[in-house]
C-alpha cells in the first residue's frame, strides 16, 4: 500500500529493512560492529544500513519506507497493548 505513494513496483528491499528495524527494536541492547569500523547497538542498525545505502549512491526512499513501517508495526505490535487502555490491533486469525 505504501509502495503506491512512492511509485515502487518491488518491496523486497523495503521489506528487509522492515524486518531488520523491528528485530532492532525488540533487541535494543545487542551490540554491533559494521566491517569493523563502527560499533553501535541494534536499534541503530536501520540507519547505518540506510547510510551505506546513501555512501553506494542508492535511493534511500526504499530504506525509509522500510523503517516508516517497520516503526508502525513494532507501535502497533510491542508499545500500544502495552499502555493503559491499550488494545491489540493487529490479531492473526486462530485456528
Amino acid at each position: 500500500l505504501f509502495g503506491l505513494f512512492v511509485s515502487l513496483v518491488f518491496l523486497g528491499q523495503a521489506f528487509t529493512i522492515m524486518l531488520v528495524y523491528v528485530w532492532s527494536r525488540r533487541n535494543p541492547y545487542v551490540r554491533m560492529n559494521f566491517f569493523g569500523l563502527l560499533n553501535f547497538q541494534a536499534p541503530f542498525l536501520p540507519w547505518v544500513l540506510m547510510g551505506f545505502s546513501l555512501l553506494l549512491g542508492n535511493s534511500i526512499i526504499v530504506d525509509l519506507l522500510g523503517i516508516a513501517v517497520g516503526h508502525i508495526y513494532f507501535f502497533l505490535e510491542d508499545v500500544f497493548p502495552n499502555q493503559p487502555g491499550g488494545i491489540r490491533i493487529l490479531k492473526t486469525p486462530s485456528i
